[in-house]
């Protein structure tokens, strides 16, 4: 899809998968071993954003059709596990929030990622030392 926005006029967001939708604390086992749970308030945040977007996951897993089944497989387990937790949005009211998996990166209107920068127009904002010294945010240390 050449386009920024959905069939349903919604714009595209594009969620990365491990160390934003899933804590990825466990690291890489393997395009289909996802061992840890879900980052903590993602379903609260998605039943939300589910309003305003066209919610697309990818990950550097989706090019695996196995893996993909293996995401969402996972997703709906954990969405379970935070209902039986007590977790209910009052905007779907239960109701399933529609989310898609992408086996090639789509043109999104925004990509929420662990491990991106945004472009700012100028390179120079982007030395070669300061980017070999990045963190993502389960790297940093104490969390917040």
């Amino acid at each position: 899809m050449a386009s920024s926005e959905g069939r349903d006029g919604k714009p595209i967001l594009c969620l990365d998968f491990d160390g934003v939708i899933h804590r990825y604390d466990s690291g890489w086992q393997g395009a289909t071993t996802i061992s840890d749970d879900v980052t903590d308030g993602f379903f609260e945040w998605l039943d939300d954003a589910a309003q305003h977007f066209r919610i697309v996951i990818y990950s550097s897993r989706s090019s695996d059709p196995e893996a993909i089944k293996a995401m969402q497989f996972w997703l709906s387990a954990q969405r379970q596990k935070w209902r039986f937790h007590g977790g209910i949005s009052p905007i779907t009211d239960g109701r399933p929030v529609e989310i898609e998996f992408a086996d090639k990166k789509p043109a999104a209107f925004l990509t929420i990622d662990d491990r991106a920068v945004m472009f700012t127009g100028r390179w120079a904002d982007f030395p070669a030392i300061a980017l070999r010294e990045f963190k993502p945010w389960n790297k940093r240390g104490a969390r917040q």
